[in-house]
């Protein structure tokens, strides 16, 4: 819930899971305001719905690295070292 998603959040990142858009945690991730309850689903649908809360957390933390925390944040994730080049 950190996360702030956002419909269009659940969308874009159910777009790039490989879920289908009409499985369980997908319909629920894109409602507006979207719902969670996901350990309440079936067991067959856990995979899904991880799939689907991975893609939507990293359209969802890249959104608000651009917006809210530009540059002013104190996130300790927000400012990771980049990867050494390999030699």
């Amino acid at each position: 819930m950190q996360a702030h998603i956002t419909a269009a959040d659940g969308c874009a990142g159910v777009a790039r899971s490989g879920v289908k858009p009409t499985a369980n945690p997908s319909v629920m991730i894109c409602m507006d305001p979207p719902r969670y309850g996901f350990a309440n689903l079936p067991a067959e649908e856990h995979v899904k719905a991880f799939r689907v809360l991975v893609s939507v957390f990293a359209v969802a933390d890249t959104r608000r690295r651009e917006t809210d925390c530009k540059g002013t944040c104190g996130h300790a994730w927000h400012h990771l070292p980049t990867a050494a080049k390999e030699l």
